[in-house]
């Protein structure tokens, strides 16, 4: 039987002062169960939906139509357009799905030796730093949703707050304007971030020197929603070259390795409408990059399409990174951790997932799948 097959349960690992009331009352086995009935059912009738963070949905319908009536601002089914910017609604959040994520998380220090580290990052969207004040009670406070989802996790967990730093670079060309993703300058403010408790020595970004791809696009929010607003307000691209030697592998749901896509930037996807798959050539299932770090050290980053500029610039520090997406991933992660011998899980995600109890019900299904074999 394999080691984590049997595992005892964390909970007695957990703080006490109240920090997983949710998790306890429903188990950790009931959590899954839980995040479908939410995904299809809205929140929980016994949780108040916006818990304090933000308005009523009854304060907020009312916001939105009077903006909308005075032509300030768009809404969509998924998204708000304000002054040029799209921004990824809140809708079904409550305290609630965030103990349902944090639940999913803690699930896998339930699962996984204690010599495996784990980590955790919630990345904010664009609406915590440039949304027009007067639309802020739109969404909820993000700074606290980070803070909630850190006091609910496994003590097993290191959480890096990456929000200050954000705030603190918040004029820059942080998020693009029309997508609804951080730019590749935000994910490498996310790498030094997490180059102090994930222990390696970030490069500055003077030695790794952004460039520009010198193409202007229309992002995911455009895209859905036909916005005029949004479609004289184009994005442009930019990377950072990463000097190291990566060897590019990806799974796409069978046993067969494709090993025909090289290299962590995809060129050839800057001439498709979908630009932002240019990072490690977009949410794959399964991707495994073997890199010249001589580090001595793997990890494996279960994550969102956040991690995408974030990822490349770790292939400086670790020889293995293994990135799994519960979004279209039907592997087992944890033997994926168990047979490449990974000391250390990486969990980065945007702020978003905490409204969304499917995501969660992925990151246990990661966990509960059967096992394949490797070809």
């Amino acid at each position: 039987m394999r080691w984590f097959k049997d595992r005892h349960k964390g909970e007695a690992r957990r703080n006490e002062a109240g920090r997983n009331k949710v998790v306890k009352l429903y188990g950790v086995s009931g959590l899954l169960a839980l995040s479908i009935a939410l995904g299809t059912s809205g929140t929980d009738p016994a949780v108040q939906p916006g818990a304090g963070l933000f308005l009523t949905a009854a304060e907020r319908q009312t916001l939105a139509a009077e903006a909308v009536q005075t032509g300030a601002l768009e809404e969509y089914a998924n998204f708000y357009v304000v002054d040029g910017c799209g921004y990824a609604k809140f809708d079904g959040f409550s305290k609630l799905t965030e103990a349902v994520y944090a639940g999913a998380l803690n699930a896998y220090a339930d699962n996984l030796p204690e010599d495996v580290k784990l980590y955790s990052m919630l990345a904010p969207t664009s609406a915590a730093f440039t949304l027009p004040t007067q639309y802020a009670g739109l969404f909820p406070d993000q700074r606290q949703i980070i803070a909630d989802v850190a006091g609910m996790l496994d003590e097993r967990f290191i959480s890096i707050d990456i929000y200050p730093t954000l705030e603190a670079h918040k004029n820059e060309y942080l998020y693009f304007r029309t997508d609804h993703h951080w730019t590749q300058r935000a994910g490498y403010l996310a790498y030094t971030q997490l180059a102090g408790p994930l222990k390696f020595p970030a490069y500055s970004d003077k030695k790794l020197n952004q460039c520009d791809t010198g193409i202007d696009f229309l992002g995911s929010v455009a895209a859905e929603t036909g916005s005029r607003q949004l479609g004289q307000n184009l994005d442009r691209l930019s990377y950072y070259p990463i000097p190291a030697d990566v060897n590019y592998v990806y799974w796409d749901n069978t046993a067969a390795p494709h090993t025909y896509s090289q290299g962590l930037y995809k060129w050839w996807y800057l001439s498709q409408p979908n630009k932002y798959v240019f990072f490690l050539g977009g949410d794959l299932p399964y991707i495994r990059l073997k890199t010249d770090a001589q580090s001595g050290r793997k990890i494996a980053v279960i994550k969102d399409s956040y991690a995408n500029t974030v990822i490349p610039f770790l292939t400086l520090h670790f020889d293995e990174i293994h990135i799994i997406d519960p979004r279209n991933s039907s592997f087992n992660a944890l033997q994926i951790i168990e047979e490449n011998d990974i000391k250390e899980v990486l969990f980065v995600n945007y702020a978003r997932v905490v409204c969304l109890p499917k995501f969660s019900a992925g990151l246990h299904q990661l966990l509960t799948r059967d096992y394949v074999t490797w070809r």
